[in-house]
């Protein structure tokens, strides 16, 4: 019993073992921003610059909403690859600084590394965008030419979720998953378009081919888009009438500027206020597939 004793006495002296903090991979595991920090042995450092990343991006992505300059808009979308950079070379003098016969923490495990990265990333991030995705700023990808040439397929558009867009401005269309009917016969991700409000709850509209009439006023339209491809489902719908009616309360019509390829209210019907996602404000980036580069030309280009 007493060896017993003196075996399990040994047992809880045992010291982990010392390792020195090599820089380099401290520099090479911020990939994952954070991770550098907690290698080198500082675990509240690397959560708290994890988190302080994520809320700086997600301020500049709203403060881009707003900025009237497209240079200040180009310098906030590097807020996120900036801070990335940044925690980098945090990571890299942390290690550096880190004493030589420094003994390993419980966290200084591979299990521990992944285990806390996937904890910081199934928490903070799905938190972030709950709060501030679903209520403030989101992104949207363009895969259709509905809305040409203002904007274009392969656009990454941003979604002020703020504003409760207006007659003349870009809107969100959101729909139920079991009124996707429409949207299912097109290229459409998770039931969305994206359509231009051309009148509201009481105003009286008309179409007359390519003239839209509302309150008895043809509207002019320096947007709008006859391309000489129609749509499948949309067949002729340049020329089709409709009205003169009026729009009930909580309801709006929409059109795409493609008028020859625009799912909208000609295909969908009446868009109810609680279909409408947001405005869009802006073009965040935009890549060009058949030149394989980002078209720095729409990069940050204010939407009207």
């Amino acid at each position: 019993m007493m060896e017993s004793r003196m075996e399990n006495g040994q047992h809880s002296n045992v010291k982990s073992p010392i390792e020195r903090r090599e820089p380099k991979i401290a520099l090479l595991m911020s990939i994952c921003p954070g991770l550098g920090q907690i290698y080198a042995g500082h675990l509240a450092r690397g959560a708290i610059l994890y988190i302080t990343l994520i809320i700086a991006s997600w301020l500049a992505a709203i403060a881009f909403m707003y900025v009237e300059s497209r240079f200040a808009g180009i310098l906030l979308l590097c807020v996120p690859f900036a801070g990335m950079l940044l925690i980098a070379l945090d990571a890299f003098r942390c290690a550096r600084k880190q004493r030589q016969d420094y003994r390993l923490a419980w966290f200084n495990r591979p299990w521990a590394y992944a285990g806390i990265f996937m904890l910081l990333l199934v928490t903070a991030n799905p938190l972030m965008d709950f709060l501030v995705g679903k209520n403030v700023v989101r992104a949207f990808y363009v895969t259709s030419d509905s809305m040409e040439p203002a904007i274009l397929a392969n656009d990454i558009l941003v979604v002020n979720k703020l504003v409760f867009p207006k007659k003349g401005d870009i809107a969100l269309i959101e729909f139920e998953k079991k009124a996707r009917t429409a949207a299912q016969l097109t290229n459409i991700m998770e039931g969305q378009v994206i359509s231009r409000i051309v009148a509201g709850p009481g105003d009286t509209l008309e179409i007359r081919g390519k003239e839209v009439i509302v309150n008895g006023e043809k509207l002019v339209e320096p947007y709008a888009y006859y391309s000489n491809e129609v749509s499948t489902i949309n067949m002729g719908a340049e020329m089709a009438r409709f009205g003169p009616g009026k729009i009930p309360a909580d309801n709006y019509f929409v059109l795409g500027d493609n008028r020859n390829f625009g799912v909208d209210s000609r295909i969908l019907g009446l868009i109810g206020k609680n279909r409408i996602g947001g405005k869009i404000t802006k073009v965040f980036w935009s890549w060009n597939f058949a030149q394989d580069a980002i078209q720095w030309d729409r990069t940050a280009k204010a939407l009207k």
